[in-house]
Order: C-alpha cells, then sequence, then structure tokens
C-alpha cells in the first residue's frame, strides 16, 4: 500500500462517448509503481483533477502528484466522429501515431541524446474503430520555468544569459539532428541555479530528425524563424541568434 496525497478529488464516473478501456501505449520503468497511487485512467484523463495548467476546447493539463513527485497530465479529446475525422491527416487515424505518443518519442530521444527534458511516465489511448477518441501523457515535472515567465521576471543581465542558454541549446539540438516544429518559448523549460542556466525542450509532437551535423537546412532555419521574433519581445533575438552563426 503506498502512502500517497493527491491534489484532486477523484471523479468516479468517465463520459460514455470515451471508449474504453485504454491501451497503454508506453510505460516507464517504474509506471505501475506511480499508477497504484493513482486514480483510474478513465478518471485519470477527465478535466476534473489536479490543478489546471491550461484548458482547452480539445485539450487540457493537469497538475497532480503521488508519492511526493510532482506530475503533468496532458489529455488530448476528439469526442465526436466529427472531431476524429477533421484530424484524421494528423493524429486520429488508425494508422497514425497520437499526439500524445509522438511527444513520448521526442522526450525520450532529447533524453538519450543528453538534453534536458521532462521524463515521460505513461501515455495512454482510447480508440473507436481503429480511430483516436482520446489519448493521455504522463510526465514528471522538470524543475523550472517557462521559459517566457522566466525572462519576463528575470533582471536584464540575466534576461541575456538566459537568451544566450536558449540560443546554444537550439544550436546544440539542431547538430544533433533534432528539427522541432514548434519551437515556442512556451514550450522550453529554464532551471538556474547559480550560475549554470539549463535549458530544457517539452512538447515536441511534430519533431523530425535528420542526419547530424548539418545546420542550415530549411527546417532548422524555421525553427530559428519562428523562436526568435518571440525573443525580439525580450530584445534578445540577436542574443539568441549568435549562436546560429557560430
Amino acid at each position: 500500500m503506498h502512502q500517497v496525497t493527491l491534489k484532486y478529488t477523484v471523479v468516479s464516473t468517465v463520459p460514455t462517448r470515451v471508449p474504453t478501456p485504454p491501451e497503454l501505449v508506453f510505460a516507464s520503468a517504474d509506471w505501475q509503481t506511480i499508477a497504484t497511487a493513482l486514480p483510474s485512467p478513465e478518471s485519470l484523463a477527465t478535466r476534473d483533477i489536479g490543478e489546471t495548467v491550461t484548458d482547452h476546447r480539445s485539450s487540457w493539463v493537469r497538475k497532480a502528484s503521488a508519492n511526493g513527485q510532482d506530475l503533468f497530465v496532458k489529455t488530448y479529446d476528439y469526442p465526436s466522429w466529427r472531431d476524429r475525422l477533421r484530424n484524421w491527416g494528423k493524429w486520429t487515424a488508425p494508422i497514425r501515431r497520437s499526439r500524445a505518443a509522438r511527444e513520448v518519442e521526442a522526450l525520450l530521444w532529447l533524453s538519450d541524446h543528453g538534453f534536458a527534458t521532462a521524463r515521460p511516465l505513461a501515455c495512454l489511448e482510447w480508440r473507436s474503430c481503429g480511430f483516436l477518441a482520446r489519448a493521455t501523457l504522463v510526465t514528471a515535472a522538470f524543475a523550472g520555468e517557462v521559459a517566457v515567465q522566466n525572462l519576463a521576471a528575470a533582471s536584464p543581465a540575466r534576461r541575456t544569459e538566459v537568451a544566450g542558454a536558449i540560443g546554444a541549446f537550439v544550436a546544440r539540438l539542431h547538430a544533433a539532428g533534432f528539427r522541432d516544429r514548434n519551437l515556442d518559448l512556451r514550450n522550453l523549460l529554464v532551471r538556474t541555479g547559480g550560475d549554470e542556466i539549463a535549458i530544457a525542450k517539452i512538447d515536441s509532437p511534430r519533431f523530425c530528425l535528420v542526419t547530424p551535423g548539418r545546420c542550415d537546412d530549411a527546417l532548422a532555419d524555421a525553427d530559428w524563424q519562428r523562436l526568435l521574433p518571440q525573443l525580439a519581445e525580450f530584445e534578445l533575438a540577436e542574443t539568441a541568434a549568435a549562436h546560429r552563426r557560430q
């Protein structure tokens, strides 16, 4: 029996529009231990748990804790056949990996190649006739702040340091052959400790891999073109871009 304090009230009922049971398409080595301290997958995948992080029409993120560990639970919802058919070319068709499953693949690749990221714990999918109805990703919390929030609160000198660390991180990511295609400040986490600054990447369902070494291809350029205008709002685009030219 595990000692656990949950930051939410478990809801026992599940909307009938979501097929059950789910398929566990990924599980970390310690997931079964963690899962015993959590509600059922059907309850875990609802909006009614945890502390709200984001809340959109078709997706949401909740923060919870189990066995003293903070977790993030992200769910993508396609409740109707109209929703499933509208997204079949991207995420919901029987032959497609769900967005949550693709995020797991990215997190595992990043970790395996020495990049800071959140640790994936589980990915569950609910399907009907092969079409995705709902997918949930559970990750361990990464001890850091969302980059846009970190930059907004930092001193001018610290902002420059963080922007430089972000630029160096992206350059190293590209050199390793990773193309994010979802490179936003909201998907970068910043952890600071003394003079050290660690940058982590999350939320990369559209990532792709190319041969390591080259950094001047169209996909790498698209990553920079997406990120730099966001840094320009803090007058930090040049600071980050300097690492692109090295």
